[in-house]
């Protein structure tokens, strides 16, 4: 018997693999769509061959069939495997579908013409041609009589029972469970068709038809086409012929009806055991483990979640065609009637891509609602006194204000939420976790000015209150979308220009390309400018475009200067009043300055490098500008120029070098590398290739033409970038806080004098802060030739205190350095006022004071030198606790804290003697108009006396080293445009120019302060900058 050595047996048959189905099962899209086309609606008229092969872009085959081809190929095998080899000669890589579906249509077509008609061979073939067809591209049809043509049923849109998230999917093996509320399931008869496809012994072609009769009947169809496995025969057991087979469940065997005795007239219905099976004893056995497994592959096949999208919870769920989510008909936006017709596509899938990768969200609202979509309209014989049903209406959506990366902040616009979050998840996500997403955040108003003066301008200006509608108040500064300079230019294919932009008060890394015609407010001016600079170092080579000779007529006016060839000034003739290009920027020059200036043309000249020592706030950093502006305007010196200044200082230096230098092109080289690599590639030369590209710093070519005329950058720069730095040819180096070169040692010092420099230039406001052997450093730097003995330049001036030295000392100095004090430059300077007020301590200090000396009573009270350190721990202790006894943790946590966060003002005060002494200062200080300076060494200190400020209403400006660059430069520039506004200062912040008027007052809240860090804090606002008397 066969069955011997076969898996089926009782109690085992061979279990399908829900792997190998879920794999060879095809796609939802393509049944779904075949069914559409057929289901109830009736067979449509087949296409023929040449139709199909048109439509897929496949090459026909040209074959005409003789007569003796109707004679020997009187079954679809034998087309087949003659037709087979000629379609895929022509069409190498056709899909087996296709290959199938082409083959019907041609046996269909061969049979249609075949001059036997009449024959059975001939009526054979015609139903193997269909079934295959069949088989190959359609699914089950619904048997009907062609004559009856039924009116097409618009498909529904798929919906499913959803369970929720938290149900989970059965799992193959589990038993339990699996026989509650369960009857015994009769499963459908299994049914094989010989007369198909591969791995046949014996085949026949003769009762394929009845394929569509048992896909009428609903009975369970397997076909080897389709991608089912089985060990059964294909063919009779009896007849050995193929066709319409019964399977037996018990054995591989199967049968024709009419083969068995008694002859069957119809398929029996549940399992069945062939007459070999029956004759051994053989059973089936129902297995409901077998019918939990083909449960389960259906569930399988469809991968929808079980659950809505939106609200998280199961039921009657519409799923997309395309993807795997599933929602309620009730959270769409808008809401949908009923379920659609046809093929429908969730939100997801039809969301619009983002024309850009987004960089960062500025802002988000709430969107109108959408249009809801119309109801259902009632049947005409509706009654007419039952109402329509209402619309279903939408829910706001929140929209995205965003910036995009590449673009500039003009190109900023509003995005979908469900965009944002499809294509830049993670950022979407953070942004929820910050933010408060059920009311949108206040207006930040970029421009930085008060409501009354807004409204003014707003008033004054539409064009303001327009770009404050659509940009500033959702964050946006105004300088961000104002041009500082225009970098490079290139041209596209269609050859239109384009410009790249760098922005004020933005890095160059924020640079963008823009287009030749958008319109930005002085954007003909800038490019004017661009070209002009481009002739003026290039000469007649460069010219602009045809577009911006007509719009740059007006500007011609405004072409810069050419420098002299030749020098037309004598540099050692001393200059009584200030030169003529002094006088076109409208500065004026005090009498010391132009002193200052004749003493460095002179030393200029003389080839000796110089030092110089003005007290500060003299205005060195003016005398240092206006000496290379005369060195360039008097044709001495084209440049390039190397200023090396604190960080702290470069926008001080950009400002003055704008004011005093107008016709200078100045780069800042600063900021990350991204920022660097953008100026050493646009700013340093007009050539492409002057230096490589990237972030890794290259040499620049020697006969690369520079483009800047003075280059400000920062110490750590110097020795970061020296392989940039080193290789151009500097006329002038000048380096501003020169005691950073007070150690021969110090890398910067080494790699500085590495060099290629023709003049150097120091500025110090301190040039001998501690010993003769710094100052020697500085002029070993300046003039190594002349000053390279150490050892003899300290035991020379060994005894500094005798006259004799100190004069030598001034000989020997007197070529290189120039210092003034204020009190010899400012005879009418009104004296400086520093009173000193003791304050009594508050009942709360006056605790924590007697605390900290009974705990340190035995350091206190000790007669040993080893407890130095402890000892300046106990000062340090008396020094906050004098100041406010908030600053220690125990007394700030049992403070009175407002729901803000910040402290309760009336225990701040109350718990301070010094705060309760500066709330009626500052009242009277105010009452005066008078401008107050608070220092602290502290800035823990600093962030109480902001509770304070804010709890008497003033306002206020804070400058500490958590504030550099810009963001310092605004709140001094704030500041001194202010009447009373006290800024809080650290003392170890060297801030810029905050010019204090006659009869502004500087406050120290410390008890003590050391000399060194005391006095730069006094003497600060005591000054005089650019013309302006401080006291």
């Amino acid at each position: 018997s066969e069955s011997e050595g076969s898996d089926y047996s009782p109690n085992k048959k061979k279990k399908k693999k829900l792997k190998e189905k879920k794999e060879k099962k095809p796609k939802r899209k393509k049944k779904d769509e075949e069914e559409d086309d057929n289901e109830d609606g009736g067979l449509k008229e087949p296409k023929s061959s040449a139709q199909l092969m048109e439509e897929w872009g496949l090459d026909d085959v040209d074959y005409v069939f003789s007569e003796e081809d109707y004679h020997t190929l009187t079954n679809y095998k034998a087309f087949s495997q003659f037709l087979r080899p000629l379609i895929a000669k022509k069409n190498p890589k056709i899909p087996m579908s296709k290959m199938m579906t082409v083959l019907g249509a041609k046996w269909r077509e061969f049979s249609a013409n075949n001059p036997f008609k009449g024959s059975s061979a001939a009526a054979a073939a015609a139903a193997v041609a269909a079934a295959v067809e069949t088989v190959a591209i359609a699914p089950p049809l619904a048997a009907s009589p062609p004559q009856s043509a039924l009116p097409t049923v618009i498909r529904k849109a798929k919906t499913k029972e959803g369970k929720g998230p938290g149900v989970r999917k059965k799992i193959k093996g589990s038993k339990d469970g699996k026989k509650k509320g369960k009857g015994k399931k009769m499963a459908g008869l299994k049914f094989r068709f010989g007369g198909i496809p591969n791995k046949r012994k014996k085949s026949s072609s003769v009762s394929v038809h009845c394929l569509f009769l048992h896909r009428a009947l609903g009975l369970r169809v397997f076909e080897e086409g389709d991608g089912y496995e089985t060990d059964h025969q294909d063919y009779c057991e009896v007849c050995q012929q193929g066709g319409e087979i019964i399977l037996c469940d018990t054995c591989p065997r199967a049968y024709h009806l009419v083969c068995l005795d008694p002859e069957l007239e119809k398929a029996p219905e549940g399992k069945w055991s062939c007459p070999h099976c029956e004759k051994e004893g053989i059973q089936w056995e129902p297995k409901e483990e077998e019918d939990e497994e083909e449960e389960g592959a259906e569930e399988e096949e469809d991968d929808h979640m079980e659950f809505c999208r939106v609200c998280k919870d199961g039921g009657e769920l519409l799923c997309c065609d395309t993807c795997p989510s599933s929602y309620h008909l009730h959270c769409l936006n808008p809401p949908l009637p009923e379920i659609p017709n046809g093929e429908w596509l969730c939100p997801r899938c039809t969301c619009p891509p983002l024309k850009g990768k987004v960089q960062r969200i500025l802002h988000w609202t709430w969107k109108e609602p959408p249009a809801p979509l119309p109801s259902v309209l009632p049947l005409p014989d509706a009654e007419l006194a039952v109402p329509p049903p209402k619309a279903l209406e939408g829910i706001p959506e929140r929209e995205f204000f965003v910036k995009w990366a590449g673009l500039s902040y003009w190109h900023c616009s509003w995005v979908k939420e469900l965009q944002l979050e499809l294509y830049h998840t993670v950022m979407y996500r953070n942004y929820q976790r910050k933010n408060d997403m059920d009311e949108p955040p206040a207006f930040d108003y970029g421009s930085g000015d008060e409501d009354s003066q807004r409204e003014k301008r707003k008033n004054k200006d539409p064009q303001y209150a327009k770009m404050e509608e659509r940009f500033y108040r959702y964050g946006i500064k105004p300088e961000w979308m104002m041009i500082h300079r225009i970098l490079n230019h290139s041209f596209d294919k269609k050859g239109d220009i384009h410009y790249l932009i760098k922005w004020k008060d933005l890095p160059y890394d924020q640079c963008t390309w823009e287009i030749d015609d958008i319109d930005i407010p002085y954007y003909e001016n800038l490019k004017q400018l661009y070209w002009n600079h481009r002739e003026l170092m290039l000469g007649e080579d460069t010219r602009p475009p045809k577009k911006l000779n007509k719009k740059g007529k007006k500007l011609k006016e405004e072409k810069l200067e050419k420098p002299p060839e030749t020098p037309i000034v004598d540099p050692t003739v001393k200059f009584d009043k200030q030169p003529w290009y002094i006088d076109a920027t409208g500065g004026t020059l005090h009498p010391y300055q132009l002193e200052g200036l004749n003493w460095l043309r002179f030393s200029w000249a003389q080839g000796t490098d110089t030092i110089l020592a003005d007290e500060m706030g003299l205005g060195k950093t003016v005398q240092t500008i206006v000496f290379l502006y005369s060195l360039y305007k008097e044709g001495h010196s084209k440049g390039p120029y190397l200023v090396s200044a604190p960080l702290s200082t470069i926008i001080n230096w950009e400002r003055e070098f704008e004011m005093w230098a107008p016709d200078f092109y100045v780069v800042t080289y600063t900021g990350d590398k991204e920022s660097r690599s953008v100026i050493r590639e646009n700013e340093f030369s007009f050539e492409d290739n002057a230096i490589r590209s990237g972030k890794k710093v290259f040499r620049m070519k020697k006969e690369a033409q520079i483009k800047f005329h003075v280059l400000l950058t920062s110490y750590e720069l110097i020795t970061i970038d020296q392989a940039v730095l080193g290789s151009i040819e500097w006329a002038c180096l000048v380096v501003d806080e020169a005691h950073r070169l007070k150690n021969n040692q110090s890398k910067f010092f080494r790699v500085l004098n590495s060099y290629k420099i023709d003049y150097k230039l120091l500025l110090t406001g301190t040039p001998l802060q501690n010993n003769l052997e710094e100052l020697f450093h500085l002029l070993n730097f300046l003039t190594p030739e002349r000053f390279n003995n150490l050892e003899g330049f300290l035991e020379e001036f060994a005894d500094i205190s005798k006259e004799d030295q100190i004069k030598k000392l001034h000989d020997l100095l007197g070529p290189h350095m120039l210092r003034r004090l204020k009190a010899d430059v400012f005879k009418n300077m009104p004296a400086k006022t520093e009173l000193i007020v003791r304050v009594e301590l508050s009942q709360m200090q006056k605790k924590y004071y007697k605390f900290i000396l009974t705990r340190n009573f035995e350091a206190l009270n000790s007669k040993g030198g080893g407890n130095q350190v402890s000892l300046l721990n106990i000062m340090m202790d008396l020094k906050k606790c004098c100041n406010h006894p908030y600053l220690f943790p125990v007394a700030a946590v049992e403070a009175p804290v407002l729901p803000n966060g910040s402290y309760d003002g009336n225990s701040l005060v109350k718990s301070s003697g010094k705060l309760m002494l500066l709330q009626k200062m500052l009242k009277k200080l105010r009452d005066g108009g008078h401008r107050v300076l608070i220092f602290s060494q502290m800035t823990k200190m600093l962030d109480l006396l902001e509770d304070f400020l804010e709890y008497e209403g003033y306002k206020y400006e804070r400058i500490d080293g958590g504030i550099t660059g810009g963001l310092r430069q605004e709140a001094i520039d704030r500041f001194n445009g202010t009447r009373f506004s006290p800024p809080l200062t650290s003392v170890r912040v060297g801030t810029g120019r905050v010019q204090q008027t006659a009869g502004g007052r500087s406050m120290s809240q410390d008890l003590v302060c050391q000399q060194v860090t005391r006095c730069p804090a006094s003497l600060f606002p005591w000054s005089a900058v650019e013309g302006q008397a401080a006291g």
